[in-house]
Parts: structure tokens; C-alpha cells; sequence
């Protein structure tokens, strides 16, 4: 039966987050605060609030949905780097952000059959995912840099439903983006990133029973993320960066 499916809603929060900037950008820092922000090996402390939601024909349930919802802290590592490496490419970009998260989720279910009480559980989740971007820096004026740039990475999802029994959601990610970034002082860089990418090559593969073996690998469609962050990055002291 077919189920249209809202996709998953993340809000991720980064509590902390320290960045030591490379060689390049502590001889940078003084006259491009940019670039060594854009020099930098990061690791943050995060929280990520998890609203999963399956909406079903109101038909048959009334409008009720699957949900999946709750609070998993984390942690995210980073790495860039911005500089002249090629003649014919001045100020190519390179990034590559890794995010891991996993706590216990709250499940709610309802079955399609009016009538019959939801179904309640919490579960172990655990979500990871990569994603790498290659641009080129354009600078505007003095403090100023746009960065468009092309992305690829991998997500994945995975539910523990009990001590045997797992379902592993995953896809491929593809797209671009552009990023603006302003340096009003020496030591702060404001920066704004307009992203989209497609989420290609999804699928789900169960296991721990002998129907979810024997059903295999279930295939998604293609869907779309758009996301708009902002970043305060701010110098400490020497290779130190804050944001």
C-alpha cells in the first residue's frame, strides 16, 4: 500500500566547537582573517532533535501518523582548506564534515486498520553522515569572499528496534552550494551558506527476522534538502578559532 512520506526533520545544535587553524592560515591571520578560517581542523560537541514523520491517507487513519521524535548528542569533525595550490585555480576551497549522532528515540505508531490502539516503544538510533565540498573563492572587495562549490557525501540511519532486530536507512547526497563570508574585524568571520542537495539512491535494508531477511532491500525515490546556516568563527588566540 503506498504511504507518502514527510522526510526526516533534524535541528542540530553545536554546543561547542574548537577549530586550530593549519600553518597557511597562522601566516594568513594577519592580513586574511578569511582564509584562515577557511584553514581549519574543527571538532564539536552536538545535539540533534530527531521528528521523523510517515503521513498516511486520512482514509484510513484519520489523518494519524508514524512518528519518531527525540533528543541524540553527538559530535562533528571538520577540516578545510583554502589556498593557491594551483596556478589556474586561486583560492580553491575543500571541505569534508563528518557528523555522528545517537540516542533513544520515542516511537509512536499507528496501523492502517481504524479502530486499533497505536503502538508505543523507544529505541536506540543512531545517525551518521559525510558530506565533502570543492569551490573556489571570489573575492569582493577587501573582507569579503563568495564560495560557490559542488557537494558529495553519504547518510545513514540506523534503528535498533530490539536486541536482534535492525532497519538501516541510507542514501547518497549530491549538489552545490554558495557561500558568503565578511571578516568586519581581524578576528571574526561571519559567514552565510546557501546549500541544496539531492538524496539519491536511497534505500532501507532490515534484518533480525526471518520476513525482514527474506523481504530484502526496499528502494527510495529521490527527494531534495535545502539548507541556509550562518557561523560566527572567531579567532582565540594564535591557531585557536571559536564558532
Amino acid at each position: 500500500m503506498q504511504r507518502p512520506v514527510h522526510p526526516v526533520l533534524l535541528g542540530c545544535l553545536t554546543v561547542l566547537c574548537f577549530t586550530a587553524g593549519s600553518d597557511m592560515a597562522q601566516a594568513a591571520t594577519s592580513t586574511n582573517p578569511i582564509l584562515a578560517a577557511n584553514n581549519e581542523i574543527g571538532l564539536a560537541a552536538t545535539g540533534t532533535l530527531m521528528n521523523y514523520q510517515e503521513h498516511f491517507s486520512p482514509a484510513q487513519t484519520h489523518g494519524k501518523s508514524d512518528t519518531e521524535s527525540g533528543w541524540m548528542p553527538g559530535f562533528a569533525v571538520n577540516y578545510s582548506l583554502m589556498g593557491d595550490y594551483f596556478r589556474s585555480l586561486p583560492n580553491l576551497y575543500f571541505d569534508v564534515h563528518y557528523d555522528y549522532a545517537s540516542g533513544g528515540l520515542h516511537y509512536q505508531g499507528f496501523l492502517q486498520k481504524p479502530g486499533l490502539p497505536n503502538i508505543q516503544s523507544t529505541e536506540n538510533a543512531t545517525t551518521q553522515r559525510v558530506l565533502a565540498r570543492l569551490g573556489m573563492g571570489f573575492p569582493v572587495g577587501q573582507r569579503m569572499l563568495l564560495t560557490p562549490y559542488v557537494a558529495g557525501g553519504y547518510q545513514r540511519w540506523s534503528r535498533n528496534l530490539s536486541a536482534t532486530q535492525e532497519e538501516v536507512y541510507h542514501a547518497e547526497l549530491v549538489g552545490a552550494g554558495l557561500r558568503y563570508q565578511f571578516a568586519p574585524m581581524s578576528r571574526l568571520v561571519l559567514s552565510a551558506n546557501l546549500e541544496g542537495l539531492a538524496v539519491i539512491g536511497g534505500g532501507m535494508t532490515p534484518s533480525g527476522n526471518l520476513i525482514a531477511d527474506h523481504l530484502g532491500n526496499a528502494s527510495f525515490g529521490t527527494s531534495g534538502e535545502e539548507k541556509l546556516a550562518v557561523d560566527v568563527d572567531y579567532r582565540l588566540s594564535g591557531p585557536w578559532h571559536s564558532s
